[in-house]
């Protein structure tokens, strides 16, 4: 009968252990969007994207006032042409119609690639910071804001892990 006591005493204690310890964890929450927009690493790949994207723009907005022109000469040459030689320029230059088309696919494919790539960069550090974050404060759970209807101000902690995720990272460059 003593074992049952000292079985019960130790059971309680440990249920009511784990409940003190449950009851200091807090979940908090933050604003991820926020932080990847406005964190010093996040304006450096926004601005980035942009610089590299009007460089594309630009290069086949070129190429294609290039080839308009060479169209509209091709059409003016119809009647002068042989047909068999007519044909003949058609097809090569339908042929660069295609590569053009090709390649404006592999670069806009590239260009999401590499934003891709430079944002799970900065997701993957600002986990480490929200999991260091977490494990020191004793926090049992941390959400992303939008999917909190109504918090407590105190609970988010978007400030204090965008200044944190700035003094680590400050450039994050697209590869």
């Amino acid at each position: 009968m003593n074992k049952s006591k000292i079985s019960f005493l130790i059971f309680f204690f440990i249920i009511i252990y784990t409940s003190f310890a449950q009851a200091n964890n807090k979940i908090y929450y933050l604003d991820l969007d926020y932080i990847m927009n406005n964190s010093l690493a996040g304006k450096s790949i926004t601005a980035q994207l942009e610089k590299k994207s009007k460089k594309d723009n630009d290069i086949f907005k070129k190429k294609e006032i290039t080839l308009q022109n060479e169209e509209s000469k091709l059409i003016a040459q119809k009647n002068i042409l042989d047909e068999n030689e007519y044909k003949k320029k058609i097809i090569i230059f339908r042929e660069k119609i295609k590569n053009f088309n090709n390649e404006r696919k592999k670069s806009l494919s590239d260009f999401n690639n590499k934003k891709i790539k430079a944002q799970s960069s900065l997701i993957k550090t600002l986990t480490i910071i929200i999991k260091e974050y977490a494990k020191s404060n004793n926090a049992a759970i941390v959400i992303d804001k939008k999917n909190i209807v109504v918090g407590k101000s105190e609970l988010d902690i978007t400030k204090l892990i965008l200044k944190t995720l700035d003094n680590k990272i400050k450039n994050i460059k697209l590869k």
